[in-house]
């Protein structure tokens, strides 16, 4: 499998417990902002997906769904819990107790 390398100064990831994870962003400055969009400026689906990967240390070998339910924002803090249930990941992102994103997807473990 491969692994994409991403500028990881676009978020930090905090371990909150083995599940919970905050993810702070970085300012409109960053180029990923920069681009998408001009003028209002939004986190693109796919730095969703590589979050998973970066907190779980796989790569993704299926996405079964992914729902993006509202927007992430320069500076937002995102709530990311994480959980299993038979041999999918279910991934779901939050900010200020409002859910943005789900996940459920099938990962392998990196070598």
């Amino acid at each position: 499998m491969l692994k994409l390398f991403m500028d990881t100064n676009l978020y930090n990831i905090e371990t909150i417990n083995d599940s919970n994870f905050e993810i702070r962003l970085s300012d409109k400055l960053h180029p990923v902002f920069k681009a998408h969009f001009p003028n209002n400026p939004i986190l693109p689906g796919f730095v969703f997906l590589h979050i998973c990967e970066s907190v779980l240390n796989v790569v993704m070998a299926e996405i079964v769904r992914a729902k993006f339910i509202s927007f992430a924002k320069p500076c937002d803090i995102l709530t990311l819990n994480i959980s299993q249930k038979e041999d999918k990941t279910h991934a779901e992102f939050t900010c200020k107790d409002k859910k943005i994103c789900t996940l459920i997807f099938k990962g392998e473990e990196l070598e």
